[in-house]
């Protein structure tokens, strides 16, 4: 948790934090199926045998229409997010308001830190978690402030790591959604004396605001935990 202010307050020198009232809309359960017991009919003549089929086949074709429901329901939840995050180890996100909406490990709790919009951390490995920060901006793009590479560079130099820690950056790209929003993600390493760890991160503008998402885990968790905080970063779309 102390990580977590001092990158807030080295943040904040950077950009003037708003706080932003978020909904968090977790994932419907969805209701499982009951097969309905085929009623047991003593078939005395072609006519009963007949009767009895196509009842049958009421019942497979309500089976049928039931699961289409059920599959677009679930679908409808996490619209623009890959529909098979919300039942295969994660939980959505989506605030309405700000617009944005990423996906997190199921499991990782949701906590308060000054200055930022969403925290959840895993409450066993302190270092795994996701976190977004919301701030004001003139700016229109991206592409107004630098390229993925140079924006990369100064946010891990500037605010994505602690105070005295020693950041590197490995890769950043950009990406653009049906919407024509531009991305830019970036991975990065943050490593201090008591710890070393491995992150990602999305940034975009949109509305007068600049998002800023952040997820990792310590750099011993990472093989094991790589694949499901790509998926994570990934997922962070806005909509505004």
């Amino acid at each position: 948790s102390h990580t977590y202010k001092h990158i807030t307050q080295t943040s904040s020198r950077m950009f003037a934090s708003s706080r932003a009232q978020v909904v968090v809309s977790p994932p419907k359960k969805v209701q499982s199926i009951k097969r309905t017991r085929k009623s047991s009919i003593k078939c005395s003549s072609a006519s009963s045998s007949s009767t009895t089929t196509s009842e049958e086949d009421n019942t497979d074709f309500s089976r049928r229409q039931a699961v289409l429901s059920t599959a677009a329901g679930a679908f409808a939840l996490t619209q623009n997010v890959n529909p098979s995050y919300a039942l295969s180890g994660f939980n959505v996100v989506k605030e309405t308001r700000d617009g944005y909406q990423f996906i997190y490990p199921v499991g990782w709790q949701e906590i308060s830190v000054d200055g930022q919009a969403k925290v959840f951390k895993d409450i066993i490995e302190p270092l795994e978690s996701i976190s977004l920060n919301i701030y004001p901006t003139e700016r229109e793009s991206l592409k107004d402030i630098g390229t993925a590479q140079e924006v990369a560079e100064t946010l891990v130099k500037q605010a994505l790591s602690a105070p005295g820690a020693l950041g590197k950056l490995l890769s950043a790209k950009e990406r653009t959604d049906k919407d024509g929003h531009l991305y830019y993600s970036f991975e990065f390493v943050s490593k201090t004396k008591s710890y070393e760890r491995h992150a990602l991160t999305t940034v975009t503008i949109t509305q007068g605001k600049f998002f800023t998402l952040t997820t990792g885990s310590s750099e011993r968790r990472w093989d094991k935990m790589k694949e499901r905080l790509n998926a994570a970063n990934d997922s962070f779309q806005v909509y505004y």
